[in-house]
């Protein structure tokens, strides 16, 4: 048997330490970034995204590329359910932002609850294991990267054209008539350019009061206008042919440019790491700007040969005062309201609303009267000490410190026209985050006789979090608001407000891990965790976990199989893990003041503030915990030209922590607690295949597939009767939560909803009309039939999130110098919901709209309605897609000619990223992109997302 004895010796990062592949008893997968690096990612979710099974990241639209994450779905109602982000060995609380992705060597993902429960408390979402470069032996290397690139819109949707706009609003004036009134004004709405069968003469004097004997081109046109109820200017632009494209004016391509330079090396007594990188970023959006200065250093030094010292510290500083246009406005102002703003001759108020309505307003009107300034500068450090003890013995002592500073400083002009009343108004808001953390770990491996091999991991944890808050604003500024937040002291209605919090915790930890001929391997641990957060009389928790791995290609009886299965190992585990995401104070019961009325001894009426007790304490107030069981196999075929591994889970979490109503009787309105269960499963796969290895070509192609499926299964304990059609009581179950749309049985995520049949029909004018509806209205189900859409004509339909996931990426190495590589993913069988397929997403006689269809009687259409229409549900449509995410090419210049410039391994890529998008249903700007609202009153709402272009430079002195 030949097994793959490199890869089986690469060192995976795990809790409080690390180990080997081949003695990995859970789930954990690991991002290798050097070849990632040449796809200029922006961040570190650019390059976790698609990479892994079972972890998803959110797409972003903004310069800064900020992004959410989540690792084998949802365990949880309401608390948290981002993953733990530990850093080089250490929990790290800072953003993600303040980490330079060029910076990192490996990313480990610890998904199973057995390798992440050395982390108790925070673990159970999963964790992020980022690991950052350090310094090599040999001489002293400088590296560089440069990235620079433009950023253009994708998947843009059209908005309507001056020629749609105007087909649109005579569309909708039609459709509001009654078929009485276009009888008597026949073609009261067309273009009086192209009547037929009407007189020019007759159909101007439809709405004169005075018939008139003549009428000229210009009257008829601006009869017309007004008539589509365009305003003023809009008439005004339109029969001058003044035609405003405001998509190009909000969107725009944006130069985006990152640099990083390093130096490194390594000795035997001394190794060091410095990096320093700088990030400046235009976003798609007009307006919308990102610029973030970051360093890190990390030295390490063998003072003797029993104790070696180190600190890795990184500063970083981010800019976010951009100010992006509101581009929104895009689709409100027509192509006839042009942009003012520049023009001496336009008053203030055309300036800021093109068509002199408010609805419709110039999207760079405001920030030309506003000032902003924010900023974060994070400073965050781990210094240690290791001492080699007696007996193989280890022991090491992290302290962990974190700062961070902001700065919010806002000014919103008097000169701004809807401001002035105000007499500008100020912000300031500053913060400071102080906290630390102390690892004292202590480490013991041994291996007896080459058969036995143990290693223990012990720890002692304490942390401390500790913030304070203060904002002042002002308005009302006397005599001049000129200089604006840097003297609030000129207002004369001054407020401010304060916020300090406070948070503590502790935990100890022990792990053994035991291998036996390095065939079968346990892993067990045991946490006890400490939170200030919780109630008084649950402050701690234990987290044990178990796991068992097993080479069974190790064993004689699959000998026999050797020429096919190169590495074979069974992985079976379980463990809890705890959440403690949630308030600092939610067991706690909280005062607020708020105006409340009276009345007198006279009954006279009057407004007096109180304060009272809003939220009820709960001293029982505890984690929520996820017991999680996962079993794997990974695997090697063929002389390691086909591996991968598969991963079944299922994990139940209970005591989940909601907010739970009150009756107003109780004097409260909600309480902190723990109530229900949520049971989660999935399944995991992943491949990776060398397909071509020869001289001139090397092709390697991995596969990775995920599906989650979730379901409540308990909920607040509360049973109700069960009837049947008779009314009989047959029985009892727990109830629902309707009001949070959570249902024993089902998905949090699935969607319970009116069921849509269609659009009413000009034949079904009077069925319609029982619902106040009318045709080209959208349809929903009365499954009663009683007149009334109510909660009970209400089914379960589709979900919210995927049915399943999977990633497919190629990589070609093309005569020793040339790479390339491509990447792409898919989401696919969930549903969002699509109102704006109602058409009145807008006001429809002021505003413009998108490009997409509508009913009209001589279109009659099933997934549209008419322009205006009344929607009583909410529309849903699937939004699957696949995305081809990156293709990247890279140049490795030869060494030969890199030499006579005292360069090594010089690397020149171009890439794309989000190169393009197919969904079969989904046509409204990305589909990844969105927000579920449950609320049949909101808009679902998407951004544009940029498609990048980069050309990169690497290179080491």
């Amino acid at each position: 048997m030949k097994e793959d004895l490199q890869n089986l010796d690469e060192v995976v990062v795990i809790g409080y330490g690390s180990a080997k592949k081949r003695d990995l008893t859970g789930a954990i997968s690991t991002v290798k970034t050097e070849k990632l690096v040449a796809e200029a990612p922006h961040t570190v979710q650019d390059l976790l995204r698609g990479n892994s099974a079972g972890i998803s990241v959110t797409l972003s639209s903004n310069a800064k590329g900020n992004a959410d994450m989540q690792i084998r779905g949802k365990n949880s109602l309401k608390a948290g359910s981002s993953p733990l982000i530990v850093l080089d060995g250490v929990i790290y609380e800072g953003s993600l932002d303040d980490i330079n992705p060029v910076d990192i060597e490996t990313i480990d993902i610890l998904k199973d609850a057995s390798s992440a429960a050395v982390y108790g408390t925070k673990a159970a979402n999963g964790v992020v294991v980022v690991n950052t470069r350090r310094g090599k032996t040999g001489k002293p290397q400088i590296n560089f990267n440069a990235s620079a690139g433009l950023a253009e819109v994708a998947n843009q949707v059209p908005v309507l054209s001056a020629e749609q706009f105007l087909q649109y609003r005579k569309d909708y004036e039609t459709g509001r008539r009654t078929d009485e009134y276009l009888a008597q004004y026949p073609q009261m709405f067309s273009d009086p350019r192209a009547l037929s069968g009407v007189n020019q003469l007759d159909w101007y004097n439809y709405d004169q009061k005075t018939p008139v004997g003549t009428v000229s081109d210009e009257q008829l046109l601006r009869a017309w206008a007004s008539r589509l109820e365009l305003k003023s200017p809009e008439i005004d632009n339109f029969i001058a042919g003044r035609i405003t494209d405001w998509p190009s004016q909000v969107l725009q391509t944006a130069l985006q440019q990152d640099y990083t330079a390093s130096i490194s090396n390594s000795s035997d007594n001394m190794s060091y790491f410095w990096s320093v990188g700088y990030t400046d970023r235009d976003g798609i959006i007009s307006g919308d700007t990102y610029s973030a200065i970051r360093t890190r250093l990390k030295l390490e030094s063998s003072v003797t040969d029993w104790l070696t010292v180190g600190i890795n510290t990184a500063f970083a500083q981010r800019d976010e005062s951009g100010l992006p246009c509101s581009w929104e406005n895009m689709v409100r102002i027509s192509p006839f309201g042009a942009n003012e703003i520049g023009n001496p001759d336009a008053s203030e108020h055309l300036k800021k609303y093109p068509t002199t309505d408010v609805t419709p307003q110039n999207p760079f009107f405001d920030n030309m009267f506003r000032d902003r300034k924010k900023m974060y500068n994070t400073l965050n450090s781990n210094i240690y000490a290791r001492i080699n003890l007696p007996f193989g013995i280890e022991f090491q002592s992290n302290f962990i410190p974190r700062y961070q500073w902001y700065e919010y400083y806002n000014h919103d002009s008097s000169k701004n026209l809807d401001w002035k009343a105000k007499g500008g108004e100020s912000t300031r808001e500053t913060s400071k985050v102080y906290s630390w953390q102390v690892d004292n770990i202590l480490r013991w491996k041994r291996e007896f006789d080459r058969i036995h091999n143990v290693e223990v991991t012990l720890l002692a944890n304490a942390e401390q979090y500790q913030s304070w808050q203060q904002s002042q604003s002002n308005k009302m500024y006397s005599p001049s608001d000129v200089l604006g937040y840097h003297r609030t002291q000129a207002g004369t209605v001054p407020l401010n407000s304060s916020n300090d919090e406070y948070q503590t915790g502790d935990a100890l930890m022990a792990r053994l891990f035991y291998s036996f001929r390095n065939r079968y391997l346990l892993t067990a641990s045991v946490r006890r965790d400490g939170f200030s957060a919780f109630g008084q009389r649950n402050p701690r928790a234990t987290f044990p976990a178990v796991a068992l791995g097993w080479v069974f290609t190790s064993e004689k009886f699959a000998e026999s199989l050797h020429d096919v299965i190169n590495y074979g190992k069974l992985r079976v585990s379980w463990g809890k893990n705890g959440n403690r995401s949630i308030g600092r104070y939610d067991a706690l019961s909280d005062m607020v003041s708020g105006a409340h009325p009276y009345i007198d001894a006279n009954g006279n009426p009057y407004i007096s503030s109180q304060l009272y007790v809003n939220r009820m304490s709960n001293y029982a107030l505890k984690w929520e915990n996820t017991a999680a069981f996962n079993v794997g196999l990974d695997f090697s075929f063929l002389n390691d030209r086909l591996g991968g591994s598969v991963e079944g889970y299922l994990s139940q979490t209970n005591d989940l922590l909601v907010d739970r109503a009150l009756p107003e009787i109780s004097g409260f309105n909600s309480v902190a607690a723990n109530l229900g269960q949520i049971d989660n499963k999935g399944l995991e796969i992943t491949l990776n295949a060398k397909i071509v290895d020869t001289r001139n070509l090397v092709w390697t192609s991995s596969v990775n597939f995920s599906m989650n499926r979730r379901k409540i299964v308990h909920l607040y304990g509360d049973m109700v009767d069960v009837k049947d059609e008779a009314g009989n009581v047959t029985g009892q179950k727990e109830s629902d939560d309707v009001k949070n749309r959570w249902f024993i049985g089902q998905d949090p995520d699935r969607i319970w909803d009116y069921k849509r049949l269609g659009v009413w029909k000009t034949d079904e004018k009077e069925a319609a009309a029982k619902y106040g509806l009318q045709p080209g209205d959208f349809k929903y189900l009365d499954k009663n039939e009683d007149g009334v859409l109510t909660d009970d004509d209400k089914e379960f339909q589709g979900y919210r999130t995927p049915r399943f996931r999977w990633t497919w990426r190629n990589e070609f190495a093309l005569y020793k110098h040339f790479a390339l590589s491509f990447m792409a993913y898919s989401n696919w069988g969930h549903y969002d919901a699509f109102n704006r397929a109602g058409n009145a997403g807008n006001f429809v006689d002021r505003c413009t709209e998108y490009v997409q269809p509508y009913w009209t009687p001589e279109n009659q259409i099933d997934d549209y309605a008419r322009i205006g229409s009344k929607n009583l549900g909410t529309y849903y449509r699937e939004r699957s897609f696949v995305r081809l995410e990156n293709v990247t090419l890279s140049y490795h210049v030869p060494a030969s000619l890199t030499r006579k410039f005292s360069v090594n391994n010089l690397r020149i890529s171009l890439s794309v990223h989000n190169v393009g998008v197919f969904s079969p249903t989904w046509d409204f700007w990305d589909p990844e992109r969105g927000w579920n609202y449950g609320d049949n009153a909101a808009w679902d709402q998407s951004s544009p997302t940029p498609r990048t272009y980069n050309l990169s430079f690497n290179f080491t002195l």
